[in-house]
């Protein structure tokens, strides 16, 4: 006799009943970190379009000896200890993330969250904090806004760059600006990871100590084949064939730890941090330029993000039926309170 059987009932929703089993999860697989904007301090609210502050120097060593008694005059004997000092800012950006949802949309059974406008109000944050994240460690210049266009502010990529000069625009500035030494060229290399050898990373290191005159601890926010660059220091040359340092360990538990968190150097420690936002343009994914982006940030280097508006979110009726909308939106910008001085960068 003839049997019903799954075969004729279809694996899907059809006319003869099949129901389907689909899962009440959705699960995100883009990057989510933004170890940057998280880990970044907070300066003071900004109060204006361009948040600006004061750098000053020093002048340098002089110990020639002053004769006992003799005259000074006041044109020459004395000095004004407020002429080396240099007006730097850059300009409040706002990141913004619209998102809407329709009456019917919002009526219907759907997979995930019961709540599709709220859903939607989270993805859009989420999106929202990796625009400000991929800003930050862009090579973005700043620009004054305009009827079609917001402004911009200069991102790390700027301020780390030993030859800008659009925030570094006068001789007084130009002292601020990191030295060459302090930012490595591995995309110029041949590629690969190990070409940022222990070497160049020392000599990177000294080269900031020797500007900022201090050996601070760093925090060096990496692209993967910086990060994998740094742990190969530690492991077999795949050229030499010899050990240069080698992670020795008990591993009695059956447990190979082979993970560097940070690196001790004669010019401070370096906390190494991962990051997968680093050196992108607006609307490009990720790529060797992203993979081989890293900025060294001394603990004490003032950098902070200043806030004119904090991130929040924006409800807004449904005025012609369209449905229910809004958008989240943040108005901030990066203060480098030293300047690129200290800073150190790999691209």
């Amino acid at each position: 006799m003839p049997l019903a059987t799954s075969y004729g009932l279809g694996d899907r929703v059809s006319e003869k009943g099949a129901r389907e089993s689909l899962d009440n999860t959705i699960r995100r697989t883009e990057p989510e970190s933004c170890p940057l904007f998280s880990t970044l301090s907070r300066g003071p609210k900004a109060q204006a379009i361009l948040s600006e502050w004061i750098v000053d120097d020093l002048d340098e060593v002089k110990f020639t000896g002053h004769v006992d008694g003799a005259p000074l005059s006041f044109a020459n004997g004395f000095k004004d200890k407020t002429e080396g000092r240099v007006r730097f800012g850059n300009r409040i950006q706002q990141f913004q993330r619209e998102f809407a949802v329709s009456p019917q949309a919002e009526a219907v059974n759907v997979a995930g969250p019961d709540n599709l406008y709220a859903m939607s109000k989270s993805k859009a944050l989420l999106e929202m904090r990796r625009d400000i994240e991929a800003c930050l460690g862009s090579d973005q210049e700043s620009q004054a806004g305009a009827s079609n266009a917001g402004d911009l502010m200069d991102a790390l990529g700027t301020w780390t760059n030993p030859a800008d000069t659009s925030i570094y625009d006068s001789t007084g500035k130009l002292a601020h600006r990191s030295v060459t030494k302090s930012r490595f060229n591995l995309t110029g290399t041949t590629g690969s990871p190990g070409d940022l050898t222990e070497d160049a990373f020392r000599e990177q290191l000294q080269a900031v100590y020797e500007l900022h005159g201090s050996a601070p601890s760093y925090k060096l926010f990496g692209g993967p084949s910086v990060i994998n660059s740094l742990a190969d220091m530690t492991r077999v040359s795949s050229s030499a064939n010899a050990f240069s340092y080698q992670l020795t360990q008990n591993v009695g538990d059956g447990v190979l730890k082979l993970q560097v968190q940070e690196y001790i150097s004669d010019w401070g420690r370096v906390y190494l941090v991962p990051s997968l936002f680093l050196g992108r343009s607006s609307g490009v994914a990720f790529n060797d330029t992203a993979r081989n982006r890293a900025y060294l940030l001394p603990s004490d280097s003032g950098i902070s993000l200043r806030f004119l508006e904090d991130v929040k979110t924006i409800d807004l009726d449904d005025v012609d039926g369209g449905g229910k909308r809004g958008l989240c939106r943040a108005m901030l910008t990066l203060s480098c309170g030293s300047a690129g001085k200290p800073l150190g960068s790999i691209v």
